[in-house]
């Protein structure tokens, strides 16, 4: 993630110094031969820099130590980010000085493909910060979405929770992993790549989603039972575009026009979805 990190700032015109210490992905980076980027220590990357993004393991502990260090060796006028996938940004601020420099940059692999950038606010984390960060991220073409922090943030619950989903089918015997990547790729996922889960539920109707969350939780417990305020809009009669009115708040022109290019709108997202990638040799 770091080398794709680091590619992505420098294609969008950045320099950018990277401090690696595992010798073969340092050649990894070598090999990129980027004239932007360039292997430096941590005090003499950090010494003057804009912006600070750690992509350390997943560890609590291993963040923490080095944000310990960048804090003493960083300018006070430099930006602070972590590109965690789920820690919570509020746990790693609160070793800094000025935990007001510090937010999450989640970027998704691979990072010089991947449009989206969950841009995780602290409790702690400045307007200026957030504001700065965000700029340049859309900067180098991708498009910042501020979240707020929360184990998980927004891509990954929704993300972990299919895929959970996805191993239960499979631990049940529903069918075969092929069958069940097969089934996203060639029915709802190509959908919900063009329209998201809220727009979608939206033109399929909240009240048909509530009545099916509705008997899954009766069958296959709570991790199914429909939230209240999807209730709620069901009683208010906010049924999505047959209403006229749903959670994405168009109103009903824009429902109605959606409708109706339906087709239209998937075609292209259906056209050989179930075209597997190819393994490499």
């Amino acid at each position: 993630m770091g080398r794709g990190i680091a590619q992505a700032l420098a294609d969008g015109g950045h320099r950018v110094s990277v401090v690696e210490s595992v010798a073969e992905v340092a050649a990894h980076v070598e090999a990129l031969d980027h004239p932007r980027i360039a292997l430096r220590g941590l005090e003499d990357a950090v010494a003057d820099c804009d912006l600070v993004i750690e992509a350390v393991s997943e560890n609590v502990d291993v963040k923490l130590a080095l944000w310990r260090r960048i804090d003493d060796l960083a300018a006070p006028r430099t930006l602070f980010a972590t590109n965690t996938s789920s820690i919570d940004i509020d746990e790693l601020a609160r070793v800094l000085g000025d935990p007001t420099r510090l937010l999450g940059l989640h970027w998704f692999n691979p990072a010089v493909v991947v449009p989206c950038v969950e841009v995780v606010l602290g409790s702690l984390t400045g307007e200026a910060t957030a504001t700065a960060a965000a700029a340049m991220m859309a900067s180098v073409g991708k498009q910042p979405i501020r979240v707020r922090t929360a184990p998980g943030f927004v891509a990954n619950r929704l993300q972990f929770a299919l895929f959970r989903e996805a191993m239960l089918c499979l631990e049940e015997g529903l069918a075969s992993a092929e069958d069940i990547d097969r089934i996203v790729q060639t029915s709802f996922g190509p959908r919900l790549a063009r329209l998201g889960p809220l727009l979608s539920a939206d033109l399929g109707g909240l009240d048909t989603y509530a009545a099916i969350l509705q008997y899954l939780s009766a069958h296959l417990g709570e991790r199914f039972e429909p939230p209240q305020s999807l209730m709620r809009m069901v009683a208010e009669g906010r049924l999505g575009a047959k209403s006229g009115a749903g959670v994405r708040g168009l109103d009903a022109a824009e429902y109605d026009e959606l409708s109706r290019g339906m087709a239209d709108l998937l075609r292209d997202a259906y056209r050989r979805p179930d075209a597997a990638p190819v393994p490499r040799s």
